[in-house]
């Protein structure tokens, strides 16, 4: 199989090695003496000219919107995390006032079996 998939692959490189040879004198045309800078000077000005366009388009079309979203799931996680601080702090005071009821209720009624469960004896004794 490997023997196989060499041979492909050393054909492929004959075949580009011929059709790259059979263009030479078109290749020198295109890129001849002082042809080839500038095709990369005008390639990089196109390139310029479609990046500062494309900056004016993000920043007109695509920020605005960004932002307002932004504003937006902001101010529903807000409104969540103020949710769940609330429900966090009914839940401490509801705990805290059982905790002092219990207190309490021990201390007027003491020895009142539901307030103080029977000591556990260890077996054998």
């Amino acid at each position: 199989m490997e023997k196989g998939f060499i041979q492909y692959v050393a054909l492929i490189v004959i075949v580009l090695v011929i059709v790259f040879l059979s263009q030479g004198g078109n290749l020198l045309n295109l890129f001849g003496k002082g042809k080839t800078f500038t095709f990369i000077n005008g390639a990089v000005q196109k390139g310029q000219e479609y990046l500062a366009k494309s900056s004016g388009w993000v920043a007109d079309k695509v920020f605005p919107n960004i932002a307002s979203e932004v504003e937006k799931r902001g101010e529903m996680a807000k409104e969540g995390i103020d949710g769940q601080k609330e429900k966090i702090t009914e839940s401490v005071s509801e705990k805290i006032k059982n905790y002092f009821s219990g207190v309490t209720n021990s201390i007027l009624h003491p020895g009142t079996p539901q307030n103080c469960p029977p000591a556990q004896t260890p077996a054998g004794q």
